[in-house]
């Protein structure tokens, strides 16, 4: 018998996988991140850091197609382990991208 899986992809936008360095401001320090994903509402990086839900950022990276870094002002909405789920708190107008279709 073989199981077909039942995923359903449950995320408000369509994200786009992101490998680039990412630097993050809070208000006390200056922390190197690396980006995992990036939609145009918020991005999933990866940090060796203690960020609590909550806490307002800075991240500053280059997207995809690019060649100036952008800087987005957002919230820690989401945490496992290093991993965080940053949700932009403006529109992000700069990288326009195409979701690459699998």
């Amino acid at each position: 018998m073989i199981l077909k899986p039942n995923f359903k992809d449950r995320r408000r936008r369509q994200r786009q996988l992101l490998n680039t360095s990412v630097q993050v401001f809070t208000g006390s320090a200056h922390l190197h991140a690396v980006g995992i994903n990036l939609s145009d509402v918020g991005m999933c990086l990866f940090s060796l850091a203690n960020l609590r839900l909550g806490s307002q950022i800075e991240v500053e990276f280059v997207p995809p197609g690019a060649d100036e870094p952008v800087r987005e002002y957002g919230t820690v909405r989401h945490r496992a382990l290093y991993l965080y789920g940053i949700e932009f708190l403006t529109p992000q107008a700069s990288p326009t991208f195409v979701a690459v279709s699998p």
